[in-house]
C-alpha cells in the first residue's frame, strides 16, 4: 500500500512540474532586457522609437473621454515586447498591443482621458515597460478640461 501511495505521489508532483500548460508563456529567451545596462548592449536588441511622446488635446468639454494613439516602431535588431502600460492616475487608460512587434514593424499604444468630474487643466504621465534599450519610455498627455 506504502509503495502504491509513494508511486502516486511521484506521478503527481512530476505531472505538476512539466510545461505542457505553459503554452502561452513566452521563453525567457525572448525578452532579454537589458534594464540594468548603462549603455546600449552589445548585439540585437530591440529599440522602441515613437513618432512623439507628448500630446496636447487643448480644450476638451467635462465629461468627454479624449482619446490619442501614440504611434511607434521597432527600430532594433531583436523583437520588441511591451510588458506593461501603466498611468499615473485611474482617469487615464492605456490599450497596447501584447503580440510580439518584429524589427521594423509598426504599432500603437491608444490612450484614452476620461475628463468626467475634472475641470482644470491636467498633465498626465503614461509609462510603457518593455524589453527595449532603454527598458522604458514616458507618454505624456495635456490639455484643459472646460464645463459646457
Amino acid at each position: 500500500m506504502k509503495t502504491i501511495f509513494s508511486v502516486l505521489v511521484f506521478l503527481a508532483v512530476f505531472s505538476a512540474c512539466s510545461n505542457s500548460g505553459n503554452k502561452d508563456r513566452l521563453p525567457g529567451n525572448l525578452i532579454n532586457n537589458p534594464a540594468s545596462m548603462d549603455k546600449p548592449p552589445i548585439g540585437d536588441y530591440p529599440v522602441i522609437s515613437f513618432d512623439s511622446t507628448q500630446f496636447n488635446f487643448g480644450k476638451i468639454i467635462e465629461g468627454d473621454v479624449a482619446t490619442h494613439s501614440f504611434n511607434f516602431r521597432n527600430t532594433g535588431t531583436a523583437n520588441l515586447i511591451i510588458t506593461d502600460v501603466r498611468a499615473s492616475c485611474g482617469c487615464t487608460s492605456p490599450f497596447w498591443p501584447k503580440e510580439i512587434i518584429k524589427p521594423g514593424d509598426s504599432n500603437k499604444i491608444i490612450v484614452k482621458y476620461n475628463s468626467d468630474g475634472r475641470e482644470g487643466k491636467f498633465n498626465k504621465g503614461i509609462t510603457v515597460y518593455c524589453n527595449a534599450y532603454p527598458n522604458s519610455a514616458i507618454l505624456k498627455i495635456q490639455g484643459e478640461v472646460i464645463s459646457n
